[in-house]
């Protein structure tokens, strides 16, 4: 028997029973979406900011304008990452965005030195080449635009050139 297996028997049955449930339904909100992207793209953002952080009281004495720069580009990564995590559906464009936000924090960041950039780097990979386990669901957004097309379906357009 491993460690984890005598310390899951070792907790009574109705704690085990709620962290089951809290695990299922972890995994279900982390299934259709690109979790590991999104958080490799978060912690690349965090790396990045703590590089301008840890020089912020040197920087500043000189004039710290690419300490700024740093924080801004490392707030950006991680926003990515988070509203990759909170739509899953645009995951290819926060990728694209991720991957060239992560570069160019060589700027003001060094890149976090390197670490950040990479984690970033990878993160923007793994949601760029994310795709939908379940595409014939519809969520809610899909659900009113497709409702709004079938209403305009008798509408076309015929290009009838010149006579």
């Amino acid at each position: 028997m491993s460690v984890k297996s005598a310390l899951w028997h070792a907790l009574p049955t109705p704690v085990q029973r709620r962290l089951d449930d809290r695990i299922a339904k972890f995994n279900d909100w982390r299934e259709p979406r690109p979790f590991w992207g999104g958080v490799l793209l978060m912690l690349g953002g965090l790396i990045i900011g703590w590089v301008p952080i840890q020089f912020a009281t040197e920087l500043a004495v000189i004039g710290g304008a690419f300490t700024v720069i740093g924080l801004v580009f490392a707030v950006l990564v991680f926003l990515t990452g988070a509203f990759v995590l909170a739509r899953p559906e645009m995951s290819t464009i926060f990728g694209v965005l991720g991957i060239a936000l992560s570069i160019l924090s060589l700027v003001g960041a060094l890149g976090g030195l390197f670490v950040g950039m990479l984690l970033g780097i990878a993160g923007g990979n793994l949601c760029i080449a994310w795709q939908d386990p379940n595409p014939g669901t519809t969520t809610s957004t899909s659900t009113s635009t497709s409702s709004s097309a079938s209403a305009n379906e008798d509408v076309q357009f015929s290009w009838q050139g010149e006579q």
